[in-house]
C-alpha cells in the first residue's frame, strides 16, 4: 500500500487511544483520531494484518470532538482523550472494556455495571511523577511523550488537583532560573497533594549523593520555603489522607489511586461486594498502604496484607495504630511469596482481594487458585491482563458473577474495574 495520503473513517476507539478504521479493507489506527470523524492520513507503519497512520488533515470531523484544555496535549504522553467529549470517553471505556473481557476472556454473558464516571473531568489527579532532564545546559520538568523517550516539558497540568497544578509551575519556574549548572543528580518528582497543598519528593539517579539533592531543595524553595520538599529514601513528607472515614498516611513516592473521588467509590464498591459478616480471614495481595485493607478490618475477623513495597508496608501499619484498628497485620513480601509461604502453612482464607500491576496477576493466580478462597475480587486497571486471568480462574472452578467499571483516569483511555469472584 503506498504511503502517501489516503482517506478513512474512524470506526471506533481502541484500548491504547486511537480511532480505529479501514483503508482498503485494512484495519488502521490513527492517533487522536475519533469515531465519525472522515480524514486525510499519512500512513506511517504497515504490519501483516494491521497498520498505523496519522491525521494530515480533517475533511469531516466528528460530533464528539472538542477543543482541548492542556496546551501541549498531543505531545505529552499523560491524555490521549482530551479532544473527545466526556460522555463520549465513557461509552468507549464500557464498549472497549466489553470487547476485550470477550475477545481475551470468552467472557460475553457476564454482568458489567455501568462505569460511575468521575466527578471532576479534570482537577482530579493527586499524585503525578515527573521526569526532569538536563538539555543544552537547561532542565526541564514533564512528561515523556507517548511511545518515546522524548521529553516534553511542562508548566502545569489540568488533569492534577489545584495543589499539584500551582507546585508544577513553581518547580518549573524555579528549576529555569535557579539551575544553570549540570550539577544536580535529579532524574525524578513525585508530586502528591491533600486538599490544600502539594507536598514534593526528589528522586535522584546518585543516591550516595544526597547531600546535592538537600542543597537543591532550597534552591527550588516552592512556595517560599522547602518544608513541604523531601528526599527520595530519607526524609520524606508525610501527608494524611481521608478516604470512606479512615485517615492513612502516604508519602509521594508511594502508589495510592490517583483519583481520591473514584478511590472512595472503589472503596465503597469493593465493601459491597465483600459482604463481611464479622467472622472471615481476608488476604489483600498488593495492599499497598492499606487503602482496602483497613476498611474491610473493620468488618472481618482478620485482614493480611502484602506487599513488596517496605514503605508502603510501614505507612499501612501506621495508619492501622492512627485509626485503632487491631486485627490487620501487613508484611513487606512479594504477593506471590506470601502466597507460597501460606500454602506451605496451610492457611485458609474466606476472601482474597488482589489489585496487581498493569501485568495483572500472572505471578499469583496459580497460588490463589491452590488457595481456593469461596470469594475473590480482583481490582484492574488493564482489560487485557484481567481478561486473560478471568478466564484461568474460570477455568479453575470460579465463577465471574459481577463487573463494575470506575473512571480513574478522565481524558485518558485507562479503564478501572472490579471484578467480584465465586467458587463454584
Amino acid at each position: 500500500m503506498s504511503r502517501g495520503d489516503m482517506k478513512i473513517e474512524i470506526e471506533k476507539l481502541a484500548f491504547g487511544g486511537a480511532g480505529v478504521g479501514r483503508i482498503q479493507g485494512k484495519v488502521f489506527f490513527v492517533r487522536d483520531g475519533i469515531p465519525g470523524d472522515v480524514l486525510d492520513v499519512q500512513v506511517t507503519r504497515e504490519k501483516g494484518s494491521y497498520g498505523e497512520a496519522e491525521i494530515e488533515n480533517i475533511l469531516n470531523p466528528s460530533p464528539e470532538r472538542t477543543t482541548p484544555s492542556c496546551p501541549v496535549f498531543g505531545q505529552c504522553g499523560g491524555c490521549q482523550w482530551q479532544h473527545i467529549n466526556y460522555s463520549y470517553q465513557l461509552k468507549a471505556k464500557e464498549g472497549i472494556f466489553r470487547e476485550t473481557l470477550g475477545r481475551i476472556g470468552g467472557l460475553t454473558e457476564v454482568e458489567i455495571e455501568p462505569i460511575v464516571p468521575s466527578p471532576k473531568e479534570y482537577g482530579y489527579r493527586s499524585r503525578v511523577t515527573l521526569s526532569v532532564e538536563l538539555q543544552k545546559g537547561r532542565y526541564f520538568l514533564g512528561y515523556h511523550k507517548g511511545r518515546s523517550q522524548k521529553l516534553i516539558g511542562i508548566e502545569g497540568c489540568p488533569i492534577a488537583t489545584k495543589p499539584i497544578d500551582e507546585a508544577i509551575a513553581s518547580l518549573t519556574r524555579s528549576l529555569k532560573s535557579s539551575l544553570n549548572r549540570p550539577h544536580y543528580p535529579l532524574k525524578k518528582i513525585h508530586v502528591a497533594s491533600d486538599e490544600n497543598a502539594a507536598y514534593i519528593t526528589l528522586a535522584s539517579s546518585l543516591y550516595h549523593e544526597p547531600k546535592k539533592l538537600h542543597s537543591l531543595s532550597k534552591t527550588l524553595n516552592v512556595y517560599s520555603s522547602a518544608e513541604n520538599i523531601g528526599i527520595a529514601g530519607e526524609d520524606e513528607k508525610e501527608l494524611e489522607l481521608t478516604l470512606s472515614g479512615l485517615t492513612f498516611y502516604s508519602v509521594p513516592s508511594v502508589f495510592i489511586q490517583a483519583n481520591k473521588w473514584i478511590n472512595e467509590q472503589l472503596i465503597n464498591t469493593l465493601i459491597e461486594y465483600a459482604g463481611l459478616e464479622g467472622r472471615e480471614r481476608v488476604l489483600d495481595l498488593y495492599s499497598g498502604i492499606g487503602n482496602f485493607s483497613l476498611h474491610l478490618a473493620k468488618r472481618a475477623k482478620e485482614v493480611i496484607g502484602a506487599d513488596v513495597s517496605a514503605k508502603a508496608i510501614k505507612l499501612a501499619k501506621r495508619s492501622a495504630e492512627l485509626n485503632s484498628i487491631k486485627n490487620v497485620t501487613f508484611e513487606a513480601i512479594p504477593s506471590e511469596f506470601f502466597l507460597e509461604k501460606s500454602l506451605n502453612g496451610k492457611d485458609k482464607f474466606d476472601l482474597v482481594i488482589l489489585d496487581p500491576p498493569r501485568e495483572g496477576a500472572k505471578k499469583v493466580i496459580n497460588g490463589i487458585i491452590k488457595l481456593r478462597p469461596a470469594k475473590i475480587i480482583y481490582v484492574s486497571c488493564d482489560p487485557s491482563t484481567l481478561a486473560r486471568d478471568l478466564k484461568m480462574l474460570k477455568e479453575s472452578g470460579y465463577r465471574v458473577l459481577k463487573i463494575k467499571l470506575f473512571d480513574m483516569f478522565p481524558q485518558t483511555y485507562h479503564i478501572e474495574s472490579l471484578a467480584l469472584l465465586l467458587k463454584i
